[in-house]
């Protein structure tokens, strides 16, 4: 299974690395600054990066739980699929944006077993909902 950083991992990750770009433009007489700023590093990198990185695989992990839990409950009632809506951010000022994973988006209509799937209107507040298909 792949490993996907989440947007908390990744922003830590490219400060991280701003700081090590910048530790390098740092004259070696200003041995304060070097040592503070090595400082910052060692501590985004061996203390907050690892919890952060822990928090993302409990999300994860629970998103993993509740799919395959309604994955069986499918099987379990001989359903020919399953499509489930998971709310990952629901602070948003615009529409919210919705990814649409289908493994069947690039079969042609009328091909055994090609299906479409649309939203429309999801949002309680009557906010047109923006969706996205996910490339699978």
């Amino acid at each position: 299974m792949d490993y996907f950083d989440s947007l908390e991992v990744t922003k830590l990750k490219k400060m991280i690395s701003a700081k090590e770009k910048y530790l390098s433009t740092i004259p070696e007489d200003k041995t304060f600054s070097r040592q503070m700023t090595q400082n910052e590093i060692m501590f985004l990198k061996n203390d907050i990066l690892p919890i952060v990185l822990k928090n993302t695989e409990i999300k994860h992990l629970d998103f993993v739980k509740y799919a395959v839990s309604k994955f069986e409950k499918a099987l379990e009632y001989k359903c020919n699929g399953l499509l489930i809506y998971y709310p990952i951010d629901e602070n948003y000022t615009d529409s919210p944006v919705v990814g649409i994973a289908n493994v069947r988006q690039n079969y042609k209509p009328g091909t055994f077993g090609a299906i479409q799937i649309f939203i429309d209107n999801m949002d309680g507040n009557g906010t047109k909902v923006k969706p996205v298909n996910l490339q699978v």
